[in-house]
């Protein structure tokens, strides 16, 4: 007699994970996490820049689906300084992860911790450019010590930050991200997706 096939439980899918973002900063900062991580992360910058909308957030996941099941997680990564795209990302099908004033003030959080007071883009990039490990920094670029300390300090920063305000305050929600980011690689090395 033959033996029977054992059938086995169909794969699950990694969720894919798409971002959508404002500038080359915003890339350059994905793109690290994303190696860092190792996680299925594409990222598109600068051809959405100011233009989003919710008809653009459905076409770039349409593109990158497989099948009507796969998972598509996405996340809008801009600064907060314009008030319009507060209120066009909100109305995206996507979760939406500001920085008041800019991406910077995260990266600010990495060494210190960001004051709950207004900051203008140009104060924020003075006030990081004067710490010894971002002496060198400019925007759209990212050394690989600037990777590093990005990643060896992120869950620090997640304490130095406020993640949100009602105000006009410095904020970043960035600390979302990276908690989802955590999730998926203990999900990946437990095996659970």
């Amino acid at each position: 007699m033959g033996k029977k096939a054992v059938g086995r439980a169909p794969r699950k899918m990694k969720p894919v994970i798409l971002v959508l973002c404002e500038g080359e900063t915003e890339e350059c900062y994905v793109d690290c996490l994303k190696q860092k991580y190792r996680l299925p992360i594409r990222v598109v910058s600068k051809v959405v820049g100011q233009k989003i909308n919710s008809r653009l957030v459905e076409r770039y996941k349409k593109e990158l689906q497989i099948r009507r099941s796969e998972q598509i997680d996405c996340f809008l990564i801009y600064d907060a300084d314009v008030p319009e795209i507060i209120g066009k990302t909100a109305a995206c099908n996507a979760t939406v992860i500001l920085s008041r004033p800019c991406l910077e003030v995260w990266f600010l959080a990495h060494t210190e911790k960001v004051p709950a007071a207004d900051l203008s883009s140009a104060e924020c990039l003075r006030r990081l450019t004067r710490i010894e490990e971002w002496k060198g920094y400019r925007k759209g670029f990212l050394s690989e010590n600037e990777k590093n300390l990005l990643w060896e300090k992120r869950l620090e920063a997640m304490r130095n930050i406020a993640e949100s305000s009602a105000t006009g305050a410095a904020f970043s929600n960035i600390p979302e991200f990276i908690r989802t980011l955590e999730d998926y690689r203990h999900e990946n090395e437990n095996g659970d997706r």
